[in-house]
């Protein structure tokens, strides 16, 4: 861990110093080390990521970078990124894809360059009323924080994106940004052990803006989670989809709903029936068949017949097989599945279904579908009406 004073104050920068702050970091880290080394030292040290290709040349990369993307990175970056103490935020932001708080700043690796921190310790030490032990505590938790954005950084993986596709700029990027920098800083001190260290480090983020105590909620984030953040930044979120969820996190979000929309916004696709969000078209498919076959029992006081069935949803190929089988076809077959009556007798809905086979299947129907893709630099969205009149 390389920290470099450069105009903090020097009674603050002895501080650091004579409190053995930068001992107490690596202590507070070296949990974290062990899950680095577990998820993917190993691999790198055993297979040779790289041994498959010829004419290497050496170093492959800047000692920053790294292949897979997770907070365990941290373990690393914290000994290759530089920290540097300021005496204060800078009034000019001289970069604006950079991340520059109040107390901590982290600049971006998007020009290849270093990337690095700042600290700005005459705000740390304002913020803990020249108590020593808070001075150490509040210090450490930035670090932690601003290295979670390192980790966070799509442009530090080596094999680097051109671009990104939702920037730290924008309110729901910040919002994205800041709330999962905090959830794993406070993951890693929790971690750590000492039950006072985490309580202070909790208390202050939720006295924080909306954005960074939002990550209070998340401190048991799991790797999907994580990668839905880093995975949002390099291939793009739906404008509208955007929107819904800083609808959501600004009113009473709950974990169950984060790791919900995680989900979601990590998703390809996106739909939206009957006011419920759906991320699986075999779940969709199974929805709009039974809402069909509902609206049609209700106004004709029977059960469809599969002659109106086959007419309003086509027996086509997904996957390896066809759309619906009868049950008497497909029993023992865990691929068949989802059940429906008709008049007829019973059927059962194939299991694999993609995008283009959902639209396939419902094209002779309206259908009430809002459609949300992700992963796209254009981010259109569909809505198709459904209704039974002609029924």
């Amino acid at each position: 861990m390389k920290i470099v004073n450069i105009d903090a104050p020097k009674h603050l920068a002895e501080k650091i110093v004579n409190l053995g702050i930068p001992e107490f970091i690596i202590e507070v880290v070296r949990p974290l080390d062990r899950e680095f080394y577990n998820h993917f030292s190993d691999h790198q040290i055993i297979c040779g990521v790289h041994s498959l290709h010829n004419n290497i040349s050496l170093p492959l990369s800047p000692i920053w970078k790294f292949e897979d993307y997770g907070y365990e990175n941290i373990a690393a970056l914290i000994h290759t990124i530089p920290i540097y103490l300021r005496d204060s935020r800078p009034e000019e932001i001289r970069d604006e894809n950079s991340i520059i708080d109040i107390l901590g700043a982290y600049y971006s690796n998007r020009k290849g360059d270093s990337p690095y921190i700042e600290l700005y310790l005459k705000a740390i030490d304002g913020s803990t009323n020249n108590d020593d032990n808070l001075f150490k505590w509040l210090f450490t938790k930035v670090l932690i924080h601003e290295f979670a954005h390192s980790a966070l950084d799509i442009f530090n993986l080596e094999h680097t994106p051109q671009s990104e596709k939702v920037f730290y700029s924008t309110e729901f990027g910040r919002w994205r940004e800041e709330s999962m920098a905090n959830a794993v800083a406070l993951r890693i001190i929790k971690d750590y052990g000492n039950e006072d260290f985490y309580a202070y480090s909790k208390q202050f983020m939720q006295s924080q803006p909306q954005e960074y105590a939002l990550g209070v909620l998340m401190e048991d984030f799991g790797y999907w989670d994580f990668r839905s953040v880093f995975d949002s930044k390099k291939d793009g979120v739906d404008s509208k989809l955007q929107q819904e969820w800083l609808k959501y996190v600004k009113g009473t979000p709950n974990w169950e709903g984060l790791n919900k929309w995680n989900e979601l916004l990590d998703s390809e696709y996106v739909y939206t029936f009957e006011d419920k969000y759906y991320t699986s078209e075999e779940e969709l498919v199974y929805s709009i068949v039974r809402k069909v076959l509902s609206d049609y029992e209700s106004k004709n006081g029977d059960k469809m017949s599969f002659d109106t069935f086959s007419s309003l949803f086509p027996y086509i190929r997904t996957g390896a097989e066809m759309s619906y089988e009868p049950k008497q076809n497909v029993i023992g077959d865990s691929r068949y599945k989802n059940s429906i009556s008709l008049a007829d007798g019973d059927y059962f809905l194939y299991y694999f279904w993609n995008n283009e086979s959902l639209h396939k299947f419902i094209a002779k129907i309206e259908v009430n579908l809002i459609e949300y893709k992700n992963y796209s630099e254009t981010l259109p969205y569909i809505l198709k009406k459904y209704s039974i009149n002609n029924w």
